[in-house]
């Protein structure tokens, strides 16, 4: 080989080797990904301050965030909206209808990409022919689209054990085996033991059994999430055997301190079991029924804070809260009458036997009028989550959604008793005679003031929830459908919680920063279930994002139509496929079933 053959070899040899170093460098800068959503203001979730920038997505994790090169798929315009983690709701009933509604479109719609279900002592699983394990792997199978973590239900696991015959305590023997149906769901994955006294199954049960089965999730590095005692409006009875919503067996003065009570029974619990203790749905132990002025709803409500939660932090006990940041709670419109015939007054069974029009007709009557008067002044009475007897300025609590009168929607019924010059309940007598179908709202949760909720949320141990389960992301908004198929229509909260905590408390009262808002909605629940790669926004953590507007995100449902999509949410992605977009679900079911593995 002569030196000019050579020379043009090496030559040739070397213009292959810088191509190929180029064709390698070029590839290493144009990065391909899955999703890209660009120049878009990022929070992260952990509380610090958000800043520009990109993020990439490839296959189910986050590939990069920051100052992201390449292109991808499907690209994003972020410009002008904020990227987040997905919300993740620490206290829903998400399981009590996802096996029908897969897509879970009304949590989906508001951002919320994983939820803890198995709340207030109730969990589909286990019972007498059904693991934990059983029903999860039944879920897997189904698909679904959200995140989805259990835990597992003491009523569940009471009931299974003592059928119905749970009105006392139960035996030594009766908690052993409760405390193998509770393992096996925590070796199946739950997350923590739940529970719910107010009255349930639960309320019979002794301090003793809820710490022997705490001390089994302790073992597995589970929470102890109780629904306390007293949380509700009650009335008490002597007789264990009348059991029904609003009725409990215990002093009378429980009435009035019950709730405090409850929370320190929880902490009790929680201490002698050696257990992190996380109080669902926390709300004012301090009840204050007369109009006052609303500094004092702020007041009580930081007393509750001092006195239960950081007191019992102090003594070292992990605790943390979660709370419905909306003053009308979980309430959704119902017939009035509803309120009479449903069911929910044990006082009130007589009652149930008569037909609709009947008693409409027998309401004409002093008679029929004064039996149902003689119910209310012996304090047996509940309308809404209120017994009119514990607080007499009840009727400043209902507001008329729908009635023949116009006169009426939007006005309470106290408004519309002082304009008609008779009380309360002759004014709901009244009304049902001119309008059977007259519609109502508990419109006021004097347990969750407007004023004494953002003093909740600010506080560190704090986190919101929507104490709602999955419905249809439509509803039919005529008479019939909705009533026939709920008995009532959801809360507009089922549909827009999470828009409504971020309009509310972050853009217009300014009670948290954006950023303080999305932590305590994503990292920080995150953080207490154990999820290391969930509730950030980090490079190999799961890509669970909502992108929405904060200009414009709110809630858009009302009490009577409901089943509206939030504005502001633009995307909802999860497990790195999109979900959610133009308002609409796009049919994908990427959502995991999590279990605890700590």
């Amino acid at each position: 080989m002569n030196n000019k053959t050579l020379c043009l070899k090496i030559c040739f040899s070397g213009l292959i080797i810088c191509l190929i170093g180029f064709a390698c460098s070029s590839t290493s800068e144009t990065e391909h990904y899955d999703i890209l959503i660009k120049n878009t203001n990022i929070v992260d979730g952990t509380g610090k301050a958000a800043f520009k920038g990109g993020i990439a997505i490839k296959g189910e994790k986050i590939a990069a965030v920051g100052k992201v090169k390449g292109n991808a798929d499907t690209e994003i315009d972020g410009s002008g909206l904020v990227t987040c983690p997905g919300f993740i709701d620490p206290h829903s009933h998400a399981d009590m209808t996802i096996m029908r509604y897969p897509l879970a479109g009304n949590l989906v719609m508001q951002g919320i990409t994983t939820v803890l279900t198995g709340n207030c002592g109730q969990s589909p699983a286990p019972t007498r022919t059904r693991t934990l394990g059983q029903w999860l792997s039944q879920l897997e199978e189904k698909g679904i689209a959200i995140n989805f973590a259990p835990l597992v239900g003491h009523a569940t696991v009471r009931v299974a054990v003592m059928g119905n015959d749970f009105k006392r305590e139960a035996t030594a023997e009766e908690i052993e085996n409760m405390k193998t149906y509770v393992d096996e769901a925590m070796r199946s994955g739950a997350f923590g033991l739940s529970s719910f006294a107010d009255p349930a199954p639960g309320e019979y049960a002794s301090l003793e059994e809820f710490i022997a089965l705490a001390k089994v999730v302790q073992k597995y590095g589970g929470l102890y999430v109780p629904h306390t005692r007293h949380i509700q409006s009650q009335m008490p009875s002597d007789d264990l055997e009348e059991y029904g919503y609003g009725i409990f067996h215990g002093p009378i003065e429980d009435v009035w301190v019950g709730t405090y009570k409850g929370y320190l029974e929880a902490i009790e619990i929680s201490r002698k079991a050696d257990i992190p203790l996380h109080i669902a749905h926390f709300s004012n132990a301090y009840k204050i029924p007369q109009p006052h002025p609303e500094f004092l709803d702020e007041a009580t409500a930081k007393a509750t804070l001092e006195e239960v939660i950081d007191k019992a932090k102090e003594e070292g006990i992990d605790i943390t809260l979660d709370t419905i940041p909306c003053s009308s709670s979980i309430s959704g419109p119902i017939p009035m009458i509803q309120d009479f015939l449903s069911g929910k007054n044990v006082a009130l069974n007589w009652v149930r036997k008569i037909k609709k029009e009947e008693f409409i007709e027998k309401l004409k009557t002093k008679e029929f009028r004064g039996k149902l008067r003689k119910v209310y002044d012996s304090s047996r009475l509940k309308l809404g989550m209120i017994h009119t007897k514990e607080d007499p300025y009840w009727m400043n609590c209902f507001k008329i959604e729908k009635c023949k009168n116009k006169e009426y929607v939007g006005k309470t019924i106290g408004e519309i008793a002082r304009m008609r010059d008779v009380d309360g309940l002759e004014t709901i007598f009244d009304l049902l005679i001119e309008d059977p179908d007259t519609i109502w709202i508990q419109f006021l949760d004097k347990r969750l003031m407007p004023e004494g909720i953002p003093v909740i949320l600010k506080h560190p141990l704090a986190m919101p929830c929507t104490d709602m389960r999955i419905f249809p992301a439509k509803i039919a908004s005529d008479d019939s459908s909705p009533y026939a198929s709920y008995g009532a229509l959801p809360s507009p909260i089922a549909y827009g919680l999470y828009p409504h905590y971020i309009s509310t408390y972050v853009r217009e009262k300014g009670s948290l920063s954006l950023e303080e808002a999305v932590k305590k909605a994503t990292y920080f629940p995150a953080q207490r279930l154990g999820l290391k790669d969930r509730g950030i926004l980090s490079p190999e953590t799961y890509a669970d994002i909502v992108v929405f507007n904060l200009e414009t995100i709110e809630m858009s449902g009302d009490f009577l139509n409901p089943a509206q999509p939030p504005e502001g949410i633009e995307f909802v992605i999860i497990t790195g496929k999109i979900v959610y977009k133009e308002k609409a679900h796009t049919g994908e079911k990427p959502g995991k079933v999590l279990r605890n593995r700590s």
